[in-house]
C-alpha cells in the first residue's frame, strides 16, 4: 500500500523537487557519467579519429511495472534495457542488456493482451552485441547474444525497418525474425499506417502478423490507435484492437481496449505510467477481463 501511494504521488503534480533535488540530481549525473564513460572507453579501443565528434547516446533504462488483474493478485515485473553504443566504431555496433522482447523505441505502445504466446510475468534478460547497417533507406540490425538463465541460451534476432511516405500517410514496415535455441523460430511483422491528425494527435492503424514454428499458428492484430500529446510533460494513447488466429479457421481470439497515460515527473529522466485495459478473450466466452498497469521508468545516461 505504501508503494502504491508513493507512485500515485509521483504521477500527480506533487513537487518532487521538495525531496532534496540536489542529492537526486548528483546521484543521477554520477551514474550517467559512468555509463557514458564506459562506452567511450570501449569505443576508444576500436575506433579511429574519423568519428571523434559523434555524440555518445548510451543509456540505461530501469522499469518497474506493477500489474493488477481481476481474480489474480498484483505482481511486479522489473525490466532492464541497457544500450551501450559505440558511436565512433563505424557507427554500427551496440552492446545491449535488455528483456528478450523489449523493443528499443520501435513502438509507442506495448499492449497488455491476453494469449499472445508470451508469459507476461516472466521476461527473460538478454545480453549481446548489435550490428547495424543502413542502405537505400532500409535499416538492418542483427542481435547476437545469450538469454541470462541457467543454463544460458543462445539467440539470434534480425530486424529490417523501412518507412515509406505517400500523400499524408506514412507506412512503417518492421520485420523481426528471431531464433532461440531449443525454442525455435518466430516471425513478427508490423505494417503500420500513420497519419498526423493535428499537431498533437497522431492516428495509427496497426497491422501485426506473428508466427511461430512451435505451433505454426499465425496470429493477427489489427485496429486503430491514437497518440495525443497533452503538454510538454504528458501524453496519452488510446487503442482498440482485434486479435485473431488462422487455426482451425480464421477466428477472433480477443478484443482489447487500452488507455495509457505517461508523464515526465522529473527532468526528462523519471517517468510515470498509468495504463488501464480490458481484454475480451475467447476462452472466457468474451467476458470482460479488466486490468491495470502502474509503472515507473528511470533513464540513466544520454537523455
Amino acid at each position: 500500500m505504501k508503494i502504491l501511494l508513493l507512485i500515485f504521488l509521483l504521477g500527480s503534480n506533487y513537487s518532487y523537487a521538495q525531496i532534496r533535488p540536489s542529492m537526486v540530481d548528483r546521484a543521477h549525473m554520477k551514474l550517467s557519467s559512468s555509463i557514458l564513460s564506459l562506452s567511450d572507453t570501449i569505443d576508444g579501443f576500436f575506433a579511429n579519429d574519423k568519428h571523434e565528434n559523434l555524440k555518445n547516446r548510451s543509456r540505461l533504462k530501469l522499469s518497474l511495472d506493477t500489474y493488477f488483474r481481476e481474480g489474480r493478485g498484483p505482481y511486479a515485473r522489473p525490466e532492464i534495457n541497457y544500450q551501450l553504443q559505440l558511436p565512433r566504431t563505424q557507427k554500427r555496433f551496440q552492446l545491449f542488456v535488455q528483456s528478450l522482447d523489449k523493443e528499443d523505441e520501435t513502438s509507442e505502445a506495448k499492449l497488455e493482451s491476453e494469449g499472445r504466446g508470451q508469459d507476461q510475468e516472466n521476461q527473460d534478460l538478454t545480453a549481446g552485441i548489435r550490428y547495424m547497417l543502413e542502405k537505400n533507406g532500409i535499416e538492418f540490425y542483427t542481435d547476437t547474444g545469450v538469454i541470462v538463465s541457467i543454463p544460458v541460451t543462445l539467440f539470434i534476432r534480425s530486424n529490417v525497418v523501412k518507412r515509406v511516405s505517400f500523400t499524408s500517410w506514412l507506412l512503417k514496415i518492421h520485420e523481426q525474425v528471431k531464433w532461440v535455441y531449443d525454442d525455435g523460430v518466430t516471425s513478427d511483422l508490423d505494417l503500420d499506417f500513420d497519419r498526423r491528425i493535428t499537431s498533437n494527435i497522431l492516428f495509427r492503424f496497426v497491422n501485426n502478423i506473428f508466427w511461430s514454428d512451435t505451433d505454426y499458428i499465425i496470429q493477427f492484430e489489427n485496429g486503430p490507435s491514437f497518440f495525443q500529446q497533452l503538454n510538454s510533460k504528458s501524453a496519452m494513447a488510446y487503442h482498440a484492437h482485434i486479435i485473431s488466429l488462422n487455426q482451425p479457421e480464421l477466428i477472433v481470439s480477443n478484443y482489447l481496449l487500452q488507455v495509457s497515460y505517461r508523464r515526465d515527473i522529473y527532468k526528462k529522466w523519471l517517468f510515470f505510467d498509468f495504463t488501464p485495459f480490458v481484454n475480451f478473450p475467447r476462452e472466457e466466452n468474451f467476458h470482460r477481463t479488466p486490468g491495470l498497469k502502474i509503472g515507473l521508468q528511470a533513464v540513466i545516461g544520454y537523455i
